[in-house]
């Protein structure tokens, strides 16, 4: 102890561990009290470290959430683009595997997920990473929008349009997902549900007559 304050353990979070350790145990906070009851120093004593250590890699509380938001939206582009990144030039299985990639993010990290969507984070921001970062996790969905385009496999509208519109829907089902509307159906039916909702939307930005139902992804 050090003036009635813990002291780093360098032996534990060294070399920079500190601030990876500290986001980790905010989202966990975050899911516990909600984002309105997140502090540096709460999440600090739960590491057992001083007080001050935390604004050695965070100046405030927003400076955290907004760097939370940027760690989940570049996860969520590296998911959805290995995803898609299986399917070659198949439009429509390498849009269903985004889709999934994306609702599985969602499902399995749902704090972070309302983080970057909920407003905790504002879109005005002038914080340059995270509005990058974040338009990287669009540009994964707006790509196979443009391929599909150029090979006439959607609709000759703009990609962007279209991109937004996929955006919408994923991003719907995952709020309701997570908000646990789905939550009476066995995870086999969920995950039946959750495909056919995808394949719904794409039957209606598709320029050719798709199946009722779509063909199994890859297993992961």
């Amino acid at each position: 102890m050090n003036n009635g304050h813990m002291t780093l353990n360098k032996t534990q979070y060294h070399h920079g561990d500190l601030a990876s350790a500290f986001m980790d145990a905010a989202i966990k906070r975050i899911a516990q009290q909600g984002v309105e009851k997140l502090s540096l120093r709460a999440v600090a004593r739960d590491l057992g470290v001083s007080q001050t250590a935390p604004y050695r890699h965070f100046n405030d509380k927003t400076h955290l959430l907004t760097l939370l938001a940027q760690q989940g939206f570049a996860r969520l582009a590296q998911a959805t683009m290995d995803a898609a990144s299986e399917y070659g030039e198949d439009t429509f299985r390498a849009l269903m595997a985004l889709g999934m990639a994306y609702l599985e993010f969602a499902q399995k990290h749902p704090e972070h997920y309302r983080l970057m969507f909920g407003g905790m984070v504002k879109r005005d921001c002038h914080d340059e990473a995270l509005i990058k970062t974040s338009m990287t996790a669009f540009d994964v969905i707006l790509q196979q929008a443009s391929y599909g385009v150029e090979r006439g496999d959607l609709i000759q509208q703009d990609p962007l349009l279209l991109a937004r519109s996929c955006w919408a829907k994923v991003h719907g089902i995952a709020m309701l997902m997570i908000d646990g509307f789905y939550d009476q159906n066995t995870p086999q039916e969920q995950q039946r549900l959750l495909e056919d909702m995808l394949w719904i939307n794409l039957r209606g930005i598709s320029a050719q007559l798709l199946p009722h139902s779509p063909s199994p992804l890859k297993s992961v």
